[in-house]
């Protein structure tokens, strides 16, 4: 899969103003953004493409933080529940959510082809 080519996008504000949102909601809820469920969420924001669990490991175990599939798993099982990510059955991977806390229902476009998801 490769990423989709974002034009005019200022990524730096649209992950601060994620990140922001969805710690405002954990906040809210209640709920724990431990340092890997906020690593988690950053590497599915800054790829702007989908992820599988493996995928995720590869990267939260290269930065030490954890290298066993139940770490990823569990973030992204959090992150899903907590609205902050979404889960494409399909490829059973994973895309961060950069509408956290709005009420909405996400379509994704998935090219046959090559996987991508836009």
């Amino acid at each position: 899969m490769s990423a989709i080519e974002f034009r005019d996008h200022d990524h730096a504000a649209c992950m601060r103003s994620t990140m922001q949102a969805a710690e405002a909601q954990c906040t809210a809820r209640g709920l724990r953004l431990t340092p890997v469920r906020r690593r988690a969420l950053e590497i599915l924001l800054a790829e702007h493409r989908a992820l599988g669990a493996y995928d995720l490991l590869a990267h939260l175990s290269a930065e030490g933080l954890g290298a066993q599939p139940p770490v990823a798993y569990r973030a992204l099982d959090f992150l899903v529940k907590a609205g902050l990510a979404h889960k494409i059955e399909a490829l059973n991977a994973y895309v961060g959510c950069v509408h956290p806390g709005e009420d909405h229902a996400p379509a994704f476009l998935i090219c046959r082809n090559c996987r991508s998801v836009a």
